[in-house]
């Protein structure tokens, strides 16, 4: 696993809100697989998600609709192996919020170790909408 936590923050424009990355980190999606196929990892992975997206509502899956037509369909050629997840954070919040805050956003795919992830989030962020998926926090005082 590769994780990256520090002072110098990468800038994202998502949509029309700019935001900060805090956390990006890099791990084997199939480490501890012991044995399986491509559609039998496809269903693990899916429930996982699911489980995550359940605890994390402002978790964005990348191509999590394609991962869902492949396993119904079937489709018997493993994903690619990295699972990355990104956590951005933004001073933009909702109009109707009248306290302190910043809302936050979570951004997981997955990609061949050949790519560069903090450019391929790049890609993927710039078409999303912050508002409708990110989640206010308040600051403590």
């Amino acid at each position: 696993m590769i994780q990256m936590e520090n002072d110098e923050l990468r800038s994202y424009q998502v949509g029309s809100i700019h935001a900060e990355l805090r956390s990006l980190t890099v791990s084997d999606d199939r480490e501890g697989m012991l044995e399986g196929t491509p559609h039998l990892h496809r269903r693990f992975r899916l429930r996982s998600i699911d489980k995550q997206m359940a605890a994390t509502p402002y978790l964005y899956v990348h191509d999590l609709d394609k991962i869902r037509a492949d396993a119904e369909a079937r489709v018997e050629e493993w994903m690619p192996r990295e699972r990355v997840r990104a956590e951005l954070t933004s001073w933009w919040t909702p109009e109707d919020t009248a306290e302190f805050g910043q809302t936050v956003l979570s951004v997981m795919w997955f990609q061949t170790a050949r790519k560069d992830p903090f450019a391929y989030l790049a890609t993927i962020v710039r078409p999303l909408d912050w508002p409708a998926l990110a989640r206010f926090e308040p600051c403590d005082d």
